[in-house]
């Protein structure tokens, strides 16, 4: 299979637009959007990303989205996808804070997204954020900043914790890496640390994302058709910064400030988040509901029809519980 070769609702929807701009800082952040043909969507869905993903991944995603009349948003995190890179490191996933990316979410949403979310003729139409994996641990960091934005929220696997970490208190772990990332925070983490190449995904044993044949080779053939989507391991700067925001997440408090209904479909075959840290954190919330797939890997989203259609389903019967056409606002 080539990206060439690829059905067509793999590739780019009818009316896609491509767009990019500069955050305050001045780094380039790409992104994407379409609508649905009605030109009246029931809502505008930001799909937030996961770690070393793109926008291109996702094009069935925005035709499944198109399709059930919801517009599609996304914006390729700094240091993957068609964003900004570091002039010395485009392939290692480094960080600076999850803040950072949080910042220019929220640029995003309010300097592109707001003012093409509405309509003459029923005035503002609700957001909703979907978002996977890191992207949904950057999505609740927002929903805890800002419980305003958005009508309702989904997450699929999200990044609440991290699976593979030694076994030690979180307290423990910080501190060693704050130390790592002190030393050689720019610098691959030491088991398995490297630039991009298939077998990261598609060797014997390392496929840990999807259990669809096909699907799960859409992450590895854009990547050899546009070798500037490809992202290597994480940098120790990154994995601190991935803990320490999971760890923020635990406090009582933090889960207290969303407001924001919130939808979390788990992976019963994860090896890469905790499932157990998300069940944790939706206990807190007021309004939070779990759907479980047994057959799943973590990509939820790439993963078998009977499962990713299950979940869209599930997705678009969240909307309708919170009332998602009831909440555009005429001027």
């Amino acid at each position: 299979m080539t990206i060439d070769s690829l059905p067509p609702r793999f590739m780019e929807p009818e009316g896609w637009r491509w767009h990019s701009f500069k955050n305050p800082q001045g780094r380039v952040i790409r992104f994407g959007s379409v609508a649905p043909k009605s030109g009246v969507p029931d809502a505008v869905v930001i799909v937030l990303q996961g770690m070393g993903e793109f926008t291109e991944k996702y094009f069935e995603l925005a035709h499944d989205l198109k399709d059930r009349n919801l517009s599609f948003w996304m914006m390729d995190w700094q240091g993957q996808g068609g964003s900004h890179r570091h002039k010395d490191l485009p392939q290692k996933r480094y960080s600076e804070g999850f803040a950072q990316d949080i910042a220019d979410l929220h640029y995003f949403i309010m300097e592109y997204v707001k003012h093409s979310a509405v309509h003459p003729d029923v005035g503002r139409i609700p957001l909703v954020m979907l978002g996977h994996s890191t992207g949904g641990n950057i999505g609740l960091r927002y929903l805890a900043d800002h419980p305003d934005i958005f009508a309702c929220a989904a997450f699929t696997a999200p990044l609440t914790g991290i699976r593979g970490l030694p076994p030690l208190p979180d307290a423990v772990n910080l501190a060693l890496l704050s130390l790592l990332k002190n030393m050689m925070g720019m610098s691959y983490v030491y088991k398995g640390g490297k630039e991009w190449q298939p077998a990261m995904r598609d060797a014997p044993g390392n496929d840990l994302h999807s259990t669809d044949p096909f699907r799960k080779n859409i992450h590895n053939n854009w990547c050899l058709k546009n070798p500037s989507l490809q992202v290597g391991n994480v940098t120790y700067a990154w994995l601190y910064h991935a803990l320490y925001s999971c760890v923020t997440m635990k406090d009582p408090a933090f889960a207290a400030q969303i407001k924001t209904p919130c939808l979390f479909a788990l992976a019963g075959d994860e090896k890469i988040v905790s499932n157990a840290a998300t069940e944790k954190l939706a206990a807190r919330l007021t309004q939070a509901k779990i759907l479980s797939y047994d057959a799943a890997k973590h990509e939820i989203l790439m993963e078998k029809d009977a499962v990713r259609g299950a979940f869209l389903d599930a997705f678009s019967e969240f909307l309708r519980e919170n009332d998602i056409r009831g909440k555009l606002k005429p001027f």
